[in-house]
């Protein structure tokens, strides 16, 4: 009668036990033809037999089908340890020395030699001509200072929180949030695995669209500008802890694109007089105040009448309407004068019309194409700046007045004009069209002046 085995079999191999476990594996039974998927079925049992061991300080598994495998693959795992125990045995000298003075440097680790021996070897692939102790080092120098790996989704709705709640301009948080919004979607994961060459391959496939709606690549300027966004991003991280504090970060290397300065566009004076001539009454103070002082479309939308003082001949963009958080005045000229006195109101919005910077350009837009004039984004302030510039000769006069800073006024809008366009620009007035309509009680009253001080003027010539 044969003997019935029993489990766990043992092979020791030395000082170490093989095992062999029987484990059988069970798979659900599948229905017969007919049945319906939902109908019971029983599992079916195949026999299965895991053979464990231990070697340097990790629990090893290989499971097989048959018992003879399981039994073969352990002798040959036995063969193997006890020739490797052979070796360590034969090991005399120095070399027995060295052996034990490395087993008792490891001992308050747990882990066998040979497992010490596999990581070094692990790190030594990773480092290169590296130390190990040199990447420790470094890692107890910078990376201790990562406290959490972050994604870039989550940072990115971190920093725009954060912008909001320091009350950063409008602008900047608008730019902030498309940009940073489209670099998260295209880097859902942690933002320690994204490298430099990620970055700059994103950027260079970023398109934009031209008016006739085609997809083109960004100009050098936009891609700067989504370049200097995630810059600002990955400086977030590693001053909150998502980055190694104290090192440079990956978005910092990708370079910048060198910028040839466009040519601004600007209105000539025949075409602002035929702009502002054609305009309907409720577009003509933005628009003029735009074209004479240089004010920004979104700077417009929260412009009120209170900012607007004739007597003075000033404009007060307080800081928190100003693109750069910088109160800024603006001279009114005499003309700019002449352009509201018929539509000047105590106080309110000077553009109740419109929520939205895009609005309102879309508006002036449409305007200028009924007029065939192409207005262009910043045409009225590219104007008001170029013929300012022209008539004052003074740049830092007037990147005062128009908060951008001197070396833009220098490169942007020098030599775009004459100074005696300059003082053609500044003497566009309204004509008579451009006063307020009248009631029709104030015309029968103007009527009947008139008529009187006609009849007064007929009685004293009979007299």
């Amino acid at each position: 009668m044969a003997r019935q085995v029993t489990f766990p079999i043992t092979v020791m191999a030395g000082s170490t036990a093989i095992k062999i476990y029987r484990s059988p594996l069970k798979v659900p039974a599948s229905p017969p033809a007919g049945d319906s998927p939902g109908g019971s079925s029983e599992s079916k049992s195949y026999d299965s037999y895991v053979l464990a061991y231990y070697r340097g300080g990790k629990r090893l598994r290989i499971r097989f089908s048959t018992l003879q495998e399981a039994r073969d693959k352990a002798d040959a795992i036995r063969t193997t340890i006890l020739n490797e125990d052979t070796t360590a045995l034969q090991l005399t000298g120095q070399d027995s020395v060295i052996y034990a003075r490395a087993k008792n440097l490891i001992a308050e680790f747990g882990i066998g030699l040979d497992q010490v021996a596999q990581e070094y070897k692990d790190m030594r692939d990773v480092l290169g001509k590296t130390s190990p102790i040199e990447a420790a080092r470094f890692f107890e120098r910078f990376g201790k200072s990562v406290k959490e790996n972050k994604t870039i989704p989550a940072i990115v709705e971190e920093l725009n929180a954060n912008l909001r709640a320091d009350n950063k301009s409008s602008y900047h948080v608008r730019d902030m949030k498309s940009r940073l919004e489209a670099f998260a979607l295209a880097f859902p994961r942690p933002i320690m695995e994204v490298t430099t060459k990620e970055i700059s391959d994103w950027l260079r496939g970023l398109r934009g669209s031209n008016k006739r709606g085609e997809a083109v690549e960004l100009a050098p300027k936009s891609r700067n500008h989504y370049r200097n966004s995630v810059v600002q991003l990955f400086n977030h991280a590693r001053d909150h802890g998502y980055l190694p504090k104290g090192m440079p970060t990956e978005a910092e290397a990708v370079k910048t694109l060198d910028v040839v300065p466009s040519t601004n566009e600007i209105f000539t004076v025949p075409e602002i007089e035929k702009v502002l001539s054609t305009a309907p009454s409720w577009m003509v103070v933005p628009m003029a105040i735009k074209a004479f002082c240089g004010v920004r479309t979104e700077e417009m939308l929260h412009l009120q009448w209170e900012h607007v003082n004739l007597t003075t001949k000033y404009i007060t963009l307080p800081s928190e309407v100003t693109k750069t958080k910088q109160r800024r005045l603006v001279p009114i000229s005499d003309n700019l004068v002449a352009w509201l006195t018929p539509h000047l109101k105590p106080s309110g919005p000077i553009c109740p019309r419109w929520g939205r910077a895009q609005a309102l350009f879309q508006a002036f837009d449409r305007h200028g194409k009924r007029q065939g004039i192409d207005v262009g984004a910043n045409k009225f302030r590219n104007s008001y700046i170029s013929y300012r510039v022209a008539l004052t000769h003074d740049v830092a006069k007037v990147a005062l007045e128009s908060g951008n800073s001197p070396r833009v006024i220098q490169r942007e809008y020098l030599e775009l004009a004459t100074e005696e366009e300059g003082k053609k620009w500044f003497a566009v007035y309204p004509k008579a069209t451009h006063a307020p309509r009248r009631s029709k009680e104030a015309k029968k009253r103007e009527g009947t002046r008139t008529l009187s001080a006609k009849l007064n003027k007929e009685e004293g010539t009979v007299r």
